[in-house]
């Protein structure tokens, strides 16, 4: 089976990786952080998941993981944040990206996948909010499922869904193409411009580097 090929890949290809914490204790006077790396091409596509303005200055791509506890800590003090300041305002556009560090957690990507692209962010924001309950759950699919089916989900799409190959291998191809040609070792790790940062990026870091870029 072509998953059982990508899963082994994956697992030889990146024998560590972490949810590492975001340090998100905001400071008034962080600096910028500094860029782990720079990569040229992306691989950005019009299949891409996205908000925000295609003619943005700024193209934020973020790699999380659904069940990874600092992501959704990030998503909650960061994100939410950055989206309000920077990309409904049509100055950066964002772009997230899967890479389920567990099963549970491609489980999760592929229902949001399957709901209307429309409603994608909306199951996004959803998990990340609500992830210490569902992940914690005696049966953490059942519960996902009760979630997919309050955001306009029926029971069979769910369980279609949660069967779904194509979407799967979908995921797991992405995810081996960012540990492999990316680097991407942690999450949630982000690139901004091209540039790959991971690990200690507070709120007023990421505003501090996003305004910087702004202005030049």
């Amino acid at each position: 089976m072509v998953t059982s090929n990508i899963l082994k890949k994956i697992a030889v290809s990146v024998a560590v990786v972490l949810c590492v914490s975001a340090g998100l204790a905001d400071q008034s006077k962080a600096k910028p952080p500094e860029p782990d790396r720079k990569i040229v091409d992306l691989k950005l596509t019009a299949a891409d998941y996205a908000l925000g303005s295609k003619d943005a200055k700024i193209v934020l791509v973020e790699y999380a993981s659904l069940t990874c506890p600092h992501c959704a800590e990030f998503h909650s003090q960061v994100i939410s944040k950055i989206k309000k300041e920077f990309v409904h305002t049509g100055k950066v556009r964002y772009i997230y990206r899967d890479f389920p560090l567990d099963r549970l957690a491609l489980g999760a990507a592929m229902i949001a996948r399957c709901a209307e692209r429309d409603s994608f962010f909306g199951f996004i924001d959803t998990f990340y909010a609500t992830q210490a309950r569902w992940s914690g759950a005696p049966n953490p699919i059942v519960a996902l499922g009760k979630l997919a089916r309050l955001g306009g989900m029926s029971q069979s799409a769910i369980e279609q869904c949660t069967k779904n190959v194509a979407v799967q291998n979908e995921i797991l191809s992405k995810r081996l193409e960012a540990a492999n040609l990316f680097k991407v070792r942690s999450t949630p790790t982000i690139f901004v411009n091209g540039k790959q940062y991971s690990g200690d990026i507070s709120l007023s870091k990421l505003q501090n580097l996003l305004q910087n870029l702004l202005s030049q």
